[in-house]
């Protein structure tokens, strides 16, 4: 019986630095620079909640209603955490008797 020859699979790894972009690439600026002295995800109220205070809430929404809801707390700069507390609160707020 005769071994065949192993096949050279180097031909199939990409040169770093070489080849094209995929179709559905970003054509926009690459950010180079990090802003760290702009804070994200700020809570409205300004307070802190300590993560052993969190549970998980588990449901699911339409896309539409994701969109939506991620919207909102990109344009105010907050987590959906909070978009979705604060909801709440102004709910009980006008349903309150």
């Amino acid at each position: 019986m005769s071994k065949k020859a192993p096949l050279d699979m180097s031909v199939l790894l990409a040169k770093k630095g070489k080849g094209t972009p995929a179709n559905d690439a970003s054509t926009g600026p690459i950010v180079s620079e990090i802003r760290k002295d702009e804070p994200t995800n700020r809570r409205i109220d300004g307070v802190k909640t300590p993560s052993s205070e969190f549970v998980n809430l588990g449901f699911k929404v339409t896309k539409e209603f994701r969109h939506r809801l991620r919207k909102i707390a990109a344009a105010k700069d907050v987590s959906l955490v909070e978009v979705l507390r604060e909801a709440v609160d102004l709910y009980e707020k006008a349903n309150s008797n």
